[in-house]
């Protein structure tokens, strides 16, 4: 199975992105997304580049000038805009790092803004996410 592998530069996805490389069971591709919200994000691009190189795994990278009012939500789906493109472009399934904490934190979000049931339902299905069931500690402490 080949996939999209969202890689961030952050401890999340950089673990993730380990886990999955010296497993070797399966094709990746490392995904890079940035925003341009922040004035160096140029460095996390490169040090993404650079871990793909490392792991001798193809790279793919977008970078939109959202700027630094854009929100999250506008961050997010810009960036599930590029990881579909690519998952359709390679015939390949998106996987990022949201663990546990992620999921809590969303889940009490949108409990504190009043949604029904949908919104509690916070992660599709169409996003494999291996890290789900642990605590980001835990993947700090893998690091």
């Amino acid at each position: 199975m080949k996939y999209i592998v969202a890689v961030s530069g952050g401890v999340d996805s950089v673990v993730l992105l380990d886990m999955l490389a010296t497993a070797g069971d399966a094709e990746l591709i490392v995904a890079h997304f940035d925003h341009g919200i922040r004035e160096d994000s140029a460095l996390d691009a490169a040090f993404v580049k650079g871990l793909a190189h490392r792991y001798g795994l193809p790279f793919e990278m977008k970078r939109e000038e959202l700027g630094a009012s854009a929100s999250e939500a506008t961050a997010r789906e810009r960036r599930y805009v590029f990881l579909r493109s690519l998952a359709a472009k390679y015939d390949a399934r998106i996987m990022t790092a949201h663990h546990l904490d992620d999921l809590v934190e969303t889940v009490a979000i949108n409990a504190t803004r009043g949604t029904g049931w949908r919104g509690l339902a916070v992660f599709d299905g169409q996003v494999v996410r291996p890290l789900i069931a642990h605590q980001k500690d835990e993947l700090i402490t893998y690091a």
